[in-house]
C-alpha cells in the first residue's frame, strides 16, 4: 500500500449560486484522477482505495456530489445525474490540466458517463457497478421518493442502523463490514437536510430523456473499464454486459466473491484491476 504522506487540501468548488460542491485533493503527481461516489455515499467511500495510489505519482480529486456528504448544505434545485455531470465538467475545466482519468461508482459512474459525453479532457473512464440503464430502484430509494414522508422517515431512524443495513445490502460478505465503514456512511444520514438531499437525488435519478442519453453511449471513444461485483444485488449484472455492448472497445471485468462495492469490499483487488487497465492503455 502506498504511503499517502502529502498534505490533503479541501474546500468548496462554487459552480453557481445554487451549488457549492465539497472537494478534497490528495497528492501532487502529474496524473489527475477524479473519483465520484455512489448514491447515499460520500467521498469517504474511497477511503479504503485511496491509500494504494502513490501520492507522488497521482493527484486525486474526491468530490461530494450534489445532495451528498458535505455538499448537502450548499445545494438546491436540480439534483439529476446530468446536472451533476455539468458540475463535474466545470470542476475539471477549473483544474487547467489537459487530461483527467475518472473513476465512478454506481450513481457516480452514471454521472461520469454523462460527463464523458461532453468533456474532452476526460481521458479514461472506470465504471464500478454503474447503472447505465433504467431498472427497478431499491426499496430504500422508493421510500425516499415519497414526498415529506420519505425524508422524515430517514431522518428519524438511527444513522448507524441505516448504515449497517445499507452496507449489508451492498457487501457480499458481511464479515468484511467494519466500524469504519459504518461510521463513514452513518455520517451522511444525520439530519433532515441530508435526508432531503438524498430524496431529491432519488426522485431525479431517471431523466425524462433517458433513451436519448443512453443512445449516445456509443459515441464514447475513450478507453473504458467496467468493473462488476459478481454478487451485486443493487445494480444487476446485465447492466455491465449491456454497457460493454454499447461502448465500443470497453472492457468488462467481473470480481468474484464481491458485491456492489468492490472498492470497499476488496480494495486491493479493485486497485490492481484499475492499475492493470491503465498500464495496458499506456503501453
Amino acid at each position: 500500500m502506498a504511503d499517502q504522506t502529502l498534505e490533503t487540501k479541501e474546500g468548496y468548488f462554487r459552480f453557481s449560486s445554487n451549488d457549492r460542491i465539497y472537494c478534497r485533493v490528495i497528492g501532487s503527481g502529474r496524473r489527475h484522477i477524479l473519483f465520484l461516489h455512489g448514491f447515499a455515499a460520500s467521498l469517504h467511500t474511497w477511503d479504503s482505495l485511496v491509500p494504494f495510489f502513490p501520492a507522488g505519482e497521482y493527484t486525486l480529486h474526491l468530490l461530494d456530489l450534489k445532495g451528498h456528504g458535505r455538499s448537502v448544505e450548499y445545494c438546491r434545485g436540480d439534483y439529476s445525474a446530468s446536472h451533476n455531470a455539468n458540475i463535474v465538467n466545470a470542476y475539471i475545466l477549473s483544474l487547467g490540466v489537459d487530461e483527467v482519468d475518472l473513476v465512478g461508482h454506481s450513481f457516480g459512474g452514471l454521472v461520469g458517463m454523462y460527463a464523458a459525453l461532453e468533456c474532452p479532457r476526460i481521458s479514461r473512464l472506470v465504471l464500478i457497478d454503474a447503472p447505465g440503464f433504467p431498472q427497478k430502484i431499491p426499496r430504500f430509494m422508493r421510500i425516499l421518493c415519497i414526498p415529506f414522508i420519505g425524508p422524515l422517515f430517514l431522518a428519524l431512524l438511527s444513522p448507524r442502523v441505516v448504515a449497517r443495513k445499507g452496507l449489508e445490502s451492498v457487501f457480499y460478505r458481511h464479515e468484511r463490514i467494519t466500524e469504519q465503514h459504518i461510521e463513514r456512511y452513518a455520517a451522511g444520514y444525520r439530519g433532515l437536510a441530508a435526508a432531503c438531499g438524498l430524496a431529491e437525488t432519488a426522485r431525479q435519478l431517471i431523466p425524462d430523456n433517458v433513451e436519448q442519453i443512453t443512445g449516445r453511449y456509443a459515441t464514447i471513444t475513450i478507453p473504458v473499464l467496467i468493473l462488476w461485483g459478481v454478487h451485486d444485488r443493487i445494480v444487476k449484472p446485465w447492466q455491465g454486459r449491456k454497457l460493454q455492448q454499447e461502448i465500443a472497445g470497453s472492457r468488462l471485468v467481473t470480481i468474484a466473491d464481491c458485491g456492489h462495492n468492490p472498492h470497499e469490499e476488496l480494495p486491493e483487488k479493485t486497485f490492481g484491476l484499475i492499475q492493470a487497465f491503465w498500464a495496458g492503455e499506456s503501453g
